[in-house]
């Protein structure tokens, strides 16, 4: 199983266009072979930031995609992707990884998707990726006991090796906010908090495969 994560920010057109083309992709994708599942986020507290996450059983068959040229087509109405060095009429600037999962809880879509998402974008400056993963897990863990909790995981990006992604799904934000209110669960990530940067998401979804 592999993951790919791109995050979006819309420049160039409203974000129903956007959302609109990428529903397009999104059908598309979802017919293809080795699709697992997918996951699209519009950020609530960024706007015009979005995540799609995409599950597929393996590298081979997620590079494959490149190679159709209806599925290239859809996604040429807001980013070249048949010429990306003409990028001047690009409406979109995508951040793409192929990350690979560090941490999961529950990572297949065997529950219902969330109505609420917290993606973390987190870049790891003054901690080792060791210490930061152990004190991930001991966060995470803690999490996932809570009211509300559906799934959560941690990936890793294979080619900036100090960004990760946590990507934890709720059942509501107010399941989510009430995390701010645990003192234990405070102390467990101030342990790295001073070692980090986070760009921190709430997120809905808008479509998912």
């Amino acid at each position: 199983m592999m993951i790919s994560l791109n995050k979006v920010n819309v420049t160039g057109c409203p974000a129903d266009e956007y959302e609109r083309v990428y529903k397009q992709a999104s059908d598309y994708m979802a017919t293809q072979p080795g699709h697992i599942s997918q996951l699209f986020l519009r950020s609530e507290n960024h706007p015009g930031t979005y995540f799609a996450v995409a599950l597929w059983e393996s590298v081979e068959h997620y590079t494959a995609l490149a190679g159709i040229d209806e599925l290239v087509a859809i996604f040429d109405q807001v980013i070249s992707l048949n010429d990306p060095d003409a990028a001047d009429g690009d409406k979109i600037t995508v951040e793409h990884h192929k990350p690979e999962v560090v941490y999961a809880e529950n990572t297949l879509p065997d529950h219902p998707t969330g109505a609420m998402v917290c993606v973390n974008r987190i870049s790891v400056t003054g901690i080792s990726p060791e210490e930061y993963e152990r004190v991930y897990r001991e966060g995470s863990d803690y999490m996932a006991r809570r009211p509300g909790h559906i799934r959560h995981k941690l990936v890793r990006s294979t080619t900036e090796p100090d960004v990760y992604f946590s990507i934890a799904e709720w059942t509501d934000v107010e399941a989510y906010r009430a995390l701010d209110e645990l003192d234990e669960l405070t102390a467990i990530f101030a342990q790295v908090n001073d070692k980090i940067e986070i760009e921190n998401h709430e997120c809905v979804v808008r479509g998912d495969k």
